[in-house]
């Protein structure tokens, strides 16, 4: 009987022991199910069409639109119009009256912003020849072409607009130049603005990447795009000021060491806390816009250290940005941050070996276990005034080019993933900086783009 007993304890311990792992197991597929976009690094488009998912934005209760004291804009008219329309008092009044001959007492002015009917011109150019006694040939000075008709810089220009700005695909935009200027502009005229636009903006590429690399804070970020049926990499730097996109089939050091900012950088880099940062050495700031999403994936009703984590963060964020952020203020911060870790550590169970003899770690432990060991980096937002809160600078930056995804798909050459970027780093830093797009885009395809060289770095 004492060894039915004991063979039945026995069987129930490993049952036990077995419904605990499975739970467990049940637990992280559950976990996995349940991610999306505001609880973990996946990207918003991989969401689907489910219901739609609440931001972590705190709700300020202000209604849509225009706030108290918002000061409006209007069209407002100008001094000196292209063209001008008298519209005079003809006729005679029901008096009998000739309104013709009576004086003018008072000019009612009214203003339309109008397309001329003729959106381009057609421009010739003579150039005289002359053949001297000794039989020299003399020209003109005037416009050189390889062909007695071509399309002029301007033009272009817009065509490199509307391809690498508006991202609009070749046949639309062809279909738009139609219908404008009624020409039928080719895929090869396309194709080569695009590339003259892209070997004439390469000094100003390096421009760029010396006034980043001069910055003090930095953001830095990676992610997949399609190119020519592979998987390459889109990796961003930039500032309030400068924006460098450029492509890799690599995302890991290979790639930065390639670019070649992240290798020399002095300043304090923010990133998603991608491994293949901390290689080199440098200050580091972690993006807490990623960490909240990710103690939103783990949060329970019975795990509070990662509630107490979130609201700290976020208060330290709202401290910052009130101007309250002392020295007397970050001692308490760290001192709340460190005591929360301990008791996270503390609550949580601890790892057990797996079949293989590693410990096999919750996702939670493996994220306390980064608080712990990164708490400058996590905190640098609130130790160093010019870093920032997130990574949102590089998210922003690269908004543009997940938008140019979705309409067009990826590159089908390198070429083609190496023009956009280094466009795109052109015209977004131009935003920046409150430059003229197409116009500097103009000055780009005749040889003279913006220069950047004067710009003081900024953070």
């Amino acid at each position: 009987m004492k060894q039915v007993i004991s063979l039945l304890q026995e069987q129930v311990k490993m049952l036990t022991q077995e419904n605990q792992e499975l739970k467990e197991r049940v637990n992280q597929l559950e976990s996995r199910i349940n991610k999306n976009s505001t609880n973990s690094h996946k990207p918003p488009s991989t969401d689907g069409f489910r219901k739609p998912i609440q931001n972590s934005r705190v709700k300020t209760g202000k209604k849509p639109g225009a706030q108290d004291g918002h000061k409006g804009t209007t069209l407002k008219m100008i001094d000196n119009p292209d063209l001008v329309i008298e519209h005079p008092v003809q006729g005679l009044c029901s008096c009998g009256c000739n309104l013709a001959e009576l004086p003018v007492s008072k000019i009612r002015r009214n203003q339309v912003i109008e397309l001329v009917p003729r959106l381009i011109e057609i421009i010739e150019h003579r150039s005289e020849i002359k053949v001297c006694s000794c039989g020299r040939v003399h020209a003109g000075d005037g416009q050189i072409a390889s062909a007695p008709v071509s399309y002029g810089g301007r033009l272009k220009a817009l065509a490199v607009y509307f391809s690498q700005y508006e991202y609009i695909p070749f046949d639309r935009l062809q279909e738009l130049f139609h219908d404008l200027f009624n020409l039928r502009i080719s895929d090869g005229v396309l194709v080569d603005s695009n590339e003259l636009c892209y070997e004439n903006l390469e000094v100003t590429e390096s421009e760029i990447k010396d006034r980043l690399l001069a910055s003090v804070v930095s953001h830095f970020d990676e992610t997949g795009i399609r190119c020519n049926k592979k998987l390459e990499w889109a990796h961003v730097c930039s500032t309030q000021n400068f924006t460098h996109l450029e492509m890799n089939p690599n995302r890991g050091r290979k790639a930065m060491d390639a670019i070649g900012i992240l290798p020399n950088f002095k300043g304090v880099a923010i990133h998603d806390r991608y491994k293949s940062y901390d290689s080199y050495e440098m200050e580091h700031g972690f993006c807490n816009a990623h960490l909240l999403r990710d103690l939103k994936g783990i949060s329970k009703p019975s795990r509070t250290w990662s509630k107490q984590m979130h609201s700290l963060l976020c208060t330290a964020k709202k401290f910052k940005e009130e101007g309250r952020m002392d020295p007397v203020m970050i001692t308490k911060v760290e001192a709340r941050y460190n005591l929360i870790v301990k008791a996270g550590f503390e609550k949580e169970p601890e790892p057990k070996p797996c079949k293989k003899g590693r410990l096999k770690k919750s996702e939670a432990w493996l994220l306390l276990e980064m608080f712990r060991d990164h708490q400058n980096e996590v905190l640098r937002f609130v130790t160093n005034p010019t870093v920032p809160f997130d990574n949102n600078q590089a998210e922003r930056d690269f908004r543009m080019l997940k938008l140019r995804q979705k309409i067009s798909g990826g590159f089908r050459t390198r070429l083609g993933g190496a023009i956009f970027c280094r466009i795109r780093s052109y015209i977004s830093t131009l935003r920046k900086q409150g430059h003229p797009v197409l116009e500097s885009i103009h000055q780009a395809m005749i040889g003279k783009p913006v220069s950047f060289a004067e710009v003081l770095p900024t953070g």
